[in-house]
Order: C-alpha cells, then structure tokens, then sequence
C-alpha cells in the first residue's frame, strides 16, 4: 500500500506541477521536481501540523510551503549521509538555485555546508543570501556568517566587507524600528556587536600580525575601501575619487612591468614606471592630507597606506642604478 501510495503522489504531483509550470516566479510557485514533490508530501502527512493546507500549498509548487518542510526535515536530521537530509539540500537547492533565488533556503544551505566543513559551498550560499534576502536580519545573519567563511578561507577583504554591510543593515533596521526594544531589536543589537568584534579582531590581526602581507600592493588596493566601518570613503567623495586615482597608476605601473620584461625593455620599466609610482605616492600624500581631524581613515586604512608607501619604495629602489628589480611586490 506505502508504494502504491507513493505512486500516487509522484502521479498527482506530475499533473499538478506541469499546471503550474508556467506560473510566474513572484507569484512564489515554482515547478517543484516529481521525486522532491513526494518525498515532502510524505514528510508533512508524517511529521508536521496543518497537514491538509501544507499539503495543498506543496500541491501548487508553493515555496513557501516547500521551505517549511526543508527547514523541518533539517532541523529534525543533522547528519549530512541521512537519506533524508540529502533530500532537504535538494529541495533548498531548487528553491535556491532556481528562478526564484530564496534567500531563506540559501542562508539554510550556508548553515549545512558550514556543519559539513565546506567552507567554500558555505560562502558561496552565505553570499547569495545577503545580496537577494528583503529582510536586513536575515541579511545580517548572512552577512555576520559569510564573514566566518571568509575569514576561514583568507579571504579578508570579504570578510571585512560583509561585516561592513552587516552594520549597515543594522543601522537601516534600527532607523525602522519603534524606540522601543523588543526580542527582534535585541537580536538585530546582538548581531551588530557580533560583526562589530569580528570586524575589529581581523583589523587587529592584519595591523599586528601582518595577515595583509601576502596580498602585496593588489590585496592593500582591494581590502582599503572595505577597511572602515564608518564608511570612509563614501563614494563620489574627493578622498574616493584620490583612492581611485592612485589605484589606476599602479595598475598602470603592473602593466608597465609586464611589458618591460616581455619585451626585454627595462629602462622602460625605469623611466614610465618610476613615473607611475611617483604619481601614486603624491595621490596617497593627498590623501592623507584631507583625511585628518578624526573623521578620515580608520586604523587599518591608514596601516595600509603606511604599508603601501612602503612598498612603493621598495619598488623605486628596486630601479636604481640597474634597470630591473622591485617589481615582485605585486
């Protein structure tokens, strides 16, 4: 009877999903697969309450209702082998991966690649969940671990820029919110010093340990508009447009260089890159200059400056005197 059952349901569940296939994705219907379709219809009749309504909304492709019975199967079964835990990633992987782009299923799949140890899967779901979720608590859940993911992988930039966004969202909740607290508040509250500290324990890391070093003058240009929680520098600002500038010239020395030494022409490399570096190095003294009285450049900006300045030293003497040198600092 079990497997007469079952065939009913991927029968019914063909029928009910070619009718729907042409529904349009806002309207929250999506073309469930047949297999996954049975498998959380039998889940919701075993397991969950409001069965007959869950059941009918599972009939229309909702995703909601989909979702619901993902999220009970995975908090019910923790173990990644379980046939049944393999099913509910397949079914957040539909909602997630589809047109629909679910960002609570997606923020789910960040969690169970997390207790996998796929650090990388992890991101990647984290990632899709900040960008498409409508709800800045979600978002900042995302956001808070997508930075974990990306601290774990090295990839500090990243890290400091969900965290980034995190405060963001919790400046926009905040803004929204009645004066009075409640249990959400809290929770945006909590989640706000989390990405806080986070944020101040990587700055920490890269100004006294150094974690920036293997990024050269490419990871000091990626991580510095990242690098402050206040924001600095707003696009459009003249400090911005400073930053850009002088980012363009080492772009330009980088390419100076590899046409130099792919050519064999290394007094260019003397004369059109020490230019390039010059420029750059007077683009950064600017900076400096009109980012003082205490409303600048964070810690961590004004560290990687100081090291970047550095680093274009060590380039300039690279060329003296021989033509060549000072340009693996990239």
């Amino acid at each position: 009877m079990k497997t007469l059952g079952l065939w009913f349901v991927y029968l019914l569940g063909f029928a009910t999903i070619k009718s729907v296939a042409a529904e349009d994705t806002s309207s929250q219907i999506i073309n469930v697969q047949t297999e996954l379709l049975a498998s959380a219809i039998l889940h919701a009749k075993a397991n969950m309450q409001e069965q007959d309504q869950l059941v009918q909304n599972l009939m229309k492709g909702d995703i909601d209702a989909l979702y619901s019975v993902a999220a009970d199967i995975n908090a019910q079964e923790k173990d990644p082998k379980n046939a049944n835990q393999i099913t509910s990633m397949m079914m957040l992987h539909q909602l997630a991966d589809g047109p629909a782009k679910h960002a609570p299923s997606a923020l789910a799949l960040g969690h169970s690649y997390e207790r996998m140890n796929k650090q990388a899967n992890a991101l990647q779901y984290f990632a899709q969940a900040s960008i498409t979720s409508t709800s800045p608590r979600e978002a900042m859940e995302a956001q808070y671990n997508g930075g974990l993911m990306a601290s774990e992988l090295e990839q500090f930039s990243r890290a400091l820029d969900f965290y980034r966004k995190c405060q963001a969202n919790a400046a926009a909740d905040a803004d929204d919110t009645s004066e009075e607290e409640d249990g959400e508040d809290k929770i945006t509250s909590e989640m706000s010093k989390k990405c806080k500290t986070e944020y101040k324990i990587i700055s920490y890391e890269i100004r006294v340990e150094g974690k920036i070093a293997k990024g050269g003058v490419k990871g000091i240009i990626e991580m510095f508009p990242v690098a402050s929680l206040d924001g600095f520098p707003a696009s459009g600002t003249p400090q911005f447009k400073l930053w850009m500038e002088m980012a363009a010239h080492m772009e330009n020395y980088e390419k100076i260089v590899r046409k130099a030494i792919e050519e064999g022409h290394m007094l260019d490399m003397v004369t059109d890159g020490d230019e390039a570096l010059l420029t750059a190095q007077d683009l950064l003294d600017d900076l400096i200059e009109t980012s003082g009285n205490g409303e600048g450049m964070s810690q961590l900006q004004e560290y990687l400056v100081a090291r970047l300045n550095l680093l274009i030293e060590a380039m300039l003497k690279g060329h003296e005197g021989h033509g060549g040198g000072g340009h693996d600092e990239f």
